[in-house]
């Protein structure tokens, strides 16, 4: 989904536009490591996109790649079709 900008981050070390009221944005992490909702199977390494499951992130088959619809890359392994958090990689592929 390109319409998705992209990982919350729980843990920010910059906040740009803080002068809107508390509750009206959410933290995007542009760049660095950062904890996602991830639907396996997926590898470490693998590319991250939207998931079937909203709030989700899941693995992409290469066949199916679209610029601009990537969230990052799987620094972890998940074996089965849970949902769990894992650290993801953004901006850095």
């Amino acid at each position: 989904d390109s319409t998705v900008a992209g990982v919350i981050s729980t843990n920010p070390a910059y906040l740009m536009n803080t002068q809107w009221p508390i509750g009206t944005y959410h933290p995007v992490a542009l760049t660095g490591r950062v904890p996602c909702r991830v639907q396996g199977p997926v590898h470490k390494g693998q590319v991250l996109v939207t998931g079937t499951e909203p709030g989700t992130a899941m693995a992409i088959d290469p066949a199916k790649f679209q610029p601009g619809v990537v969230l990052g890359k799987s620094l972890e392994t998940i074996t089965d079709n849970s949902i769990e958090i894992i650290e993801v990689a953004v901006g850095r592929f």
